[in-house]
């Protein structure tokens, strides 16, 4: 895949905005470790996981160069239209929001875009949306905090993790950032130091 898939223009595209591993089983007890957590059985497996740890996408198996993007966006769209099909507003909606969040660039992404504005008026697929875009929102600024203290930019994390705070204050990301605030001696309320 280094050879023929990963160098290619369409491939690096929808892999911009990622980072990238690879993982072997056979290099120790951490590595056995990840794969067990995601419930990995054969080589190869390409997962999609958002900053939260969550299983976005999976194609097991080598997918032809020119079908990578297709192997993860594909079903998901496949899912979206069933569901569509089905009258099941919260699976729809679950979908829609993971080709328009995580596959923009593509044609499914574009075109789940569009389905969200047509079902703005549609009252379970538009709580289901936005409790996810919510969930979203949380999740990766819990994790760009996080990040940030770990890159050694301390006074970002805090307005990062103060911002967390203030924007969702009863989530249970909220509480994890207070949580770290206290650790670095900052109440919410307070400027950084």
């Amino acid at each position: 895949m280094d050879t023929d898939t990963y160098p290619r223009e369409d491939v690096q595209k929808f892999l911009a905005g990622m980072v990238c591993i690879k993982v072997n089983p056979g290099k120790g007890k951490e590595m056995k470790k990840v794969y067990d957590s995601f419930g990995i059985r054969s080589v190869p497996t390409l997962m999609l996981i958002d900053p939260a740890g969550k299983e976005l996408a999976r194609s097991n198996g080598k997918p032809p160069p020119d079908q990578f993007v297709a192997a993860f966006v594909n079903p998901a769209w496949n899912a979206m239209v069933d569901a569509e099909k089905a009258s099941d507003a919260k699976k729809m909606a679950e979908n829609a929001f993971l080709l328009g969040t995580w596959f923009s660039d593509t044609d499914g992404g574009r075109r789940a875009v569009e389905i969200v504005s047509r079902n703005e008026s549609n009252a379970e697929f538009k709580t289901a949306y936005d409790g996810l875009k919510s969930a979203h929102e949380r999740a990766s600024l819990l994790a760009r905090g996080n990040w940030e203290l770990k890159t050694g930019k301390k006074k970002e994390a805090i307005e990062t993790l103060k911002g967390l705070v203030s924007s969702h204050p009863d989530s249970k990301e909220a509480g994890e950032a207070k949580a770290t605030l206290k650790k670095l001696g900052v109440k919410p309320e307070e400027a950084p130091k």
